[in-house]
């Protein structure tokens, strides 16, 4: 049961991460808005793969995150049913 609950939470987080990450991919660089968003042919290709090698590690981050916070939770709820 320990490792279904750590699988979907990790799902869940890198989804998070992935999503979290995509939503900055093609942005003007440096600009915080959401709808200032550029052409992937005007970006650098040096700052997209930037972005793209961000965009995994920031998913993998997430996933141990999920993770993690999964064991966590799993391990507080056993303690509750005896």
């Amino acid at each position: 049961m320990l490792i279904i609950i750590c699988s979907v939470f990790g799902l869940i987080g890198a989804g998070l991460g992935w999503w979290k990450d995509t939503r900055v991919l093609y942005r003007r660089p440096g600009s915080k808005w959401s709808t200032d968003i550029v052409a992937k042919e005007k970006i650098r290709s040096s700052i997209l793969a930037r972005r793209r090698r961000r965009r995994l590690l920031t998913t993998v981050e997430f996933a141990v995150y999920g993770a993690s916070f999964g064991a966590a939770l799993f391990w507080t709820l056993q303690r509750f049913v005896k």
